[in-house]
């Protein structure tokens, strides 16, 4: 693991964020249907996607970050638990 000793952190200065959730009902059929160029629909890559075409859409600011999937065939329903980082001014 002496590669990871080669990995340098530093701050972000002057960026500030505050991190928000959502959560996104998708008709699971909808759902499918415009994810259906995805060999994994269910991946984050897949669901990443749909959602950024759903904040773009709605011209949410924020920065898209993980999203947890849970898919409900029973409900018809998919769910996106969708982590999203806005910037704001920093405290002093």
């Amino acid at each position: 693991m002496d590669y990871l000793e080669q990995i340098e952190e530093t701050d972000a200065e002057g960026l500030c964020f505050q991190v928000k959730h959502k959560t996104l009902q998708v008709p699971r059929n909808l759902y499918l249907d415009k994810l259906d160029n995805y060999d994994e629909p269910f991946s984050e890559e897949a669901a990443q996607h749909l959602t950024q075409k759903y904040l773009d859409w709605k011209d949410d600011q924020g920065l898209l970050g993980m999203i947890r999937i849970e898919d409900n065939p029973e409900e018809n329903l998919v769910r996106l638990d969708v982590a999203m980082r806005y910037v704001v001014e920093c405290e002093e």
